[in-house]
């Protein structure tokens, strides 16, 4: 039998071998990344960030959730991007559009250099269609008819000041042709005056029209791009027809950063959404919504904003609709 002194010897000496072992730690997941549309649900802009959202998150390893803010034309989900912190875990979607027009024709609450140009993701095609039977179906046909019937083509767009609207008031008068506009609530609406034949043209995106063109319900007389549709090879582009310049109102759908965000966190999200761009599950997915899906450089995407606004601001002020 050990005695006291012994055993409480032998008790302090076992217990300097033992190595303590900290208990296993759960290793916590990054929290997500808000993604803030300034659309409804629903909305193709939605669907495309939805689309982005999904893909990137596995090549980013964390969670990207989209949340709408819809409201004031897309400013309330940009304000609240700004507002807050630049650590990257707050990105907002942005059309070229919206910087290039809607900025003039509002005051946001917000300066534009709180934000930086992530990526670009996705391009709207726009074009001019009119009914399946019309008379001037072709480009040429719709050119001698407007030459020698002034006002007679009158063509609906989604609203005073967008980027439709504009598209079409300049590719008219560049082609000599007095083409009254008529506005409306939403594409849905011009299209039935189209299709019903109260309303001579329209100007839309090719996703409004495309099943209707496909049965030749409507005719697409001109596109606003800088190469034919692949899907309708017979349909020129006003570039091709002399008409430079008009496809920069065709808005880009990109990504917004806080300005200041730490270069290695920019770095990380420009990455893994770049190569979100270029998966084929995503480019599928945006296709098959009508929209030309890929990675758009972030100097580009500032390039077609640039060039926009050029050619929108005069155009804003003579409507009196430019307020900064």
């Amino acid at each position: 039998m050990l005695r006291a002194p012994l055993l409480i010897a032998f008790a302090v000496g076992l217990a300097s071998q033992i190595v303590p072992v900290a208990p296993a730690v759960a290793q916590q997941p990054e929290k997500p990344v808000r993604f803030l549309v300034g659309f409804p649900a629903g909305a193709l802009t939605d669907l495309s960030a939805r689309a982005l959202a999904s893909v990137a998150s596995r090549y980013l390893e964390q969670q990207v959730l989209v949340v709408n803010l819809p409201g004031a034309a897309g400013s309330l989900a940009i304000n609240e991007l700004v507002k807050q912190a630049p650590d990257g875990y707050t990105i907002a979607m942005m059309t070229t559009s919206y910087k290039a027009i809607v900025v003039h024709q509002q005051v946001p609450p917000f300066d534009l250099v709180e934000l930086k140009t992530l990526l670009g993701y996705a391009e709207f095609r726009q074009l001019l269609f009119v009914k399946g039977d019309s008379p001037f179906a072709k480009f040429d046909d719709l050119i001698a008819y407007g030459h020698r019937n002034p006002g007679a083509i009158k063509f609906g767009h989604s609203g005073t000041g967008t980027s439709l609207h504009l598209q079409g008031m300049l590719f008219f008068r560049s082609a000599g042709i007095d083409a009254p506009d008529i506005p409306f609530k939403g594409s849905n609406d011009y299209l039935n005056a189209v299709l019903g034949g109260h309303l001579p043209a329209g100007i839309i995106d090719i996703a409004g029209v495309r099943q209707l063109a496909r049965a030749g319900t409507v005719k697409l007389v001109v596109a606003f791009v800088a190469q034919r549709f692949p899907e309708f090879p017979d349909v020129p582009t006003a570039l091709e027809k002399g008409f430079p310049g008009l496809e920069v109102f065709n808005p880009q759908v990109a990504v917004m950063i806080r300005n200041g965000t730490p270069p290695d966190r920019m770095r990380k999200l420009h990455d893994a959404l770049k190569q979100a761009t270029e998966d084929p599950e995503f480019i599928k997915s945006l296709d098959g919504m009508g929209l030309k899906g890929g990675y758009i450089a972030p100097e580009a995407v500032d390039d077609t904003v640039s060039k926009a606004e050029a050619k929108a601001v005069p155009i804003l002020k003579e409507l009196k609709i430019y307020v900064r």
